[in-house]
């Protein structure tokens, strides 16, 4: 389990998430849902600790702790012109393992070998990284995440820029690390996909509007305030009754 209580953060002025409070269990595949400048990707950077709390904080089970957590970031946020190859960026999920002035071993090999077999990207693994279509990009950061073997995996819009055939693979993939009892958390607009594949969503616009499964959250109510709202307006709600 990994989660937040009473999370507020704050860049400057602006609030960006207010008091916030929701847990991720192991087993479960999660999809945080919300318009542009939400605080989506703000709950997903607390939970790794790449932004800090004003108030609250991101809290996880007894005996695990940051280091179990594999993160995927936005594409967008990478440079893909940067002079490594698919094999290279594999093998990066493995250097959090080693530190830095280690050379991994046979079974560091083999787990990067096995995680872009999984990924479908392993016939590519001698390729540029800049010669990567979108869904290739993607999968590469997915065999990256594998290869950390964490617990706990958590991806900012992994879907983004990626065609509908390879979003379905994407998206069986994330299903399937979460029927093995990992803890799967992204960041989607899509609500059709989280829908599909999810058994926890979470819907935010500057708050928790709604937490649940898909059939306690994906109500005309929970989508209206979540969708049709200012930033910070409506209460936290469960179906249609405020709680």
């Amino acid at each position: 389990m990994l989660g937040v209580e009473n999370l507020t953060v704050r860049y400057g002025p602006h609030v960006a998430l207010r008091g916030a409070t929701v847990r991720f269990e192991a087993g479960s595949f999660s999809a945080i849902i919300g318009p542009n400048g939400a605080g989506k990707s703000t709950l997903l950077r607390a939970l790794v600790g790449l932004v800090p709390a004003a108030e609250g904080r991101a809290v996880f089970d007894p005996g695990h702790s940051p280091d179990c957590i594999s993160y995927v970031p936005q594409q967008q946020t990478l440079d893909w012109a940067f002079p490594v190859t698919v094999w290279d960026v594999a093998m990066m999920g493995r250097t959090g393992r080693l530190g830095w002035l280690h050379f991994p071993s046979r079974k560091d090999r083999v787990i990067v070998e096995d995680a872009l077999r999984e990924t479908g990207v392993y016939e590519l693994r001698g390729r540029h990284i800049g010669a990567l279509s979108g869904g290739q990009r993607q999968r590469v950061l997915l065999a990256r995440m594998l290869a950390r073997q964490g617990h706990l995996l958590l991806l900012d819009e992994p879907l983004t820029g990626v065609d509908p055939v390879t979003q379905e693979g994407l998206m069986a993939l994330l299903r399937a690390q979460a029927d093995k009892g990992r803890a799967v958390v992204m960041v989607t607009h899509d609500l059709e996909q989280a829908k599909k594949w999810c058994d926890h969503l979470v819907l935010v616009n500057g708050r928790v509007i709604a937490d649940g499964t898909p059939a306690e959250v994906y109500t005309a109510a929970n989508i209206e305030a979540t969708f049709s709202t200012s930033l910070l307006g409506p209460a936290h709600t469960s179906g249609s009754e405020v709680v």
